[in-house]
């Protein structure tokens, strides 16, 4: 087998109940070793009990787990050596350093002195912490310490980084910047799973779950979801005066148009939003609108989940 087909993941019928309540339903996933791999679906719907499941910190009732060919539960020791993994919650002490945290870890790992040096100072310059790797971590930023615990978990011979919302809460900026050195790790050899309920998160990735009620209800990449949906573009409109007379103008454009009232524009989904783009511009011109702008949108990986899953990604499953 070929580096690029090994499965560094391979999970088979997982099922977890709590107090009697079933959260996971015989979920099955396996990630190549090539893959950036995310899971998406809203709170309570699973991802992250799936994760500490296939991390190998949860039990669960049923089902296999195998990383790189080795059960998780009876080969534990050489599956764990593989993975990295970075919980909710920030794990790294806040009252020391970077560079500390680091020495820390990289001492439970047993690395010699001379080789922990050489790998902290590589990491700490690929996620450009190099001038703050001396400084307590209390004085991070979200985004800073999102990136010293991946360089964490990094230390070791990780083959697969499991990642639990770890974007929530950066600023858009930081989130895209902490998302493509994600998508550098992924493409120098290390399979990512990140789970999230932030359709952004997957715009980089090669293949998405959609998750729901602790069961994976769709798979693929995002182009291939894209084409299961059946979504178009949407057409996004402001025009004045913003009215009930000219909402009700645009949805009567066409059987198929469905319009929704955003803060700063209306949005506009129809079958073809080409054809209809110069009949919205004569439309609202001869009934006495002023058009201020008119674009199109494509489907976003939220507008898909939504239209596969009938249930809001932002909210509770």
């Amino acid at each position: 087998m070929t580096t690029s087909s090994m499965i560094a993941l391979d999970a088979q019928e997982i099922s977890k109940s709590y107090n009697g309540k079933k959260v996971l339903d015989g979920v099955s996933l396996q990630i190549r070793s090539t893959d950036f791999y995310v899971l998406m679906g809203p709170n309570g719907s699973g991802k992250s009990t799936l994760l500490s499941i296939l991390a190998g910190t949860n039990s669960f009732d049923a089902g296999s787990v195998r990383i790189l060919g080795d059960d998780i539960c009876q080969g534990r020791l050489e599956a764990r050596e593989h993975i990295g993994y970075v919980p909710q919650e920030n794990f790294c002490s806040d009252f020391l350093t970077g560079r500390e945290n680091l020495e820390y870890f990289a001492d439970l790992l047993g690395l010699a002195k001379t080789q922990a040096k050489a790998k902290i100072e590589s990491l700490l310059q690929m996620m450009d912490l190099e001038d703050e790797g001396d400084k307590p971590v209390s004085a991070y930023s979200g985004g800073m310490k999102k990136k010293l615990e991946v360089a964490t978990t990094l230390l070791g011979d990780a083959k697969i980084l499991f990642l639990d919302e770890p974007t929530t809460g950066l600023d858009p900026t930081v989130r895209k910047d902490f998302l493509s050195l994600l998508q550098e790790i992924n493409e120098q050899g290390t399979a990512v799973l990140l789970v999230t309920h932030i359709g952004e998160d997957a715009e980089m990735a090669s293949r998405v779950g959609f998750m729901i009620q602790g069961e994976i209800v769709a798979e693929g990449s995002p182009e291939e979801l894209k084409d299961i949906s059946e979504l178009k573009s949407s057409i996004i409109i402001d025009a004045a005066p913003r009215t009930e007379e000219l909402m009700l103008l645009l949805a009567s454009l066409g059987d198929d148009c469905i319009v929704i009232e955003k803060e700063e524009s209306f949005e506009l989904t129809c079958e073809d939003p080409r054809e209809i783009v110069p009949k919205i511009m004569d439309t609202l011109q001869k009934s006495g609108f002023d058009m201020l702008s008119v674009g199109t949108r494509p489907p976003s990986l939220e507008d898909i989940f939504y239209k596969l899953t009938a249930c809001p990604i932002r909210g509770e499953a």
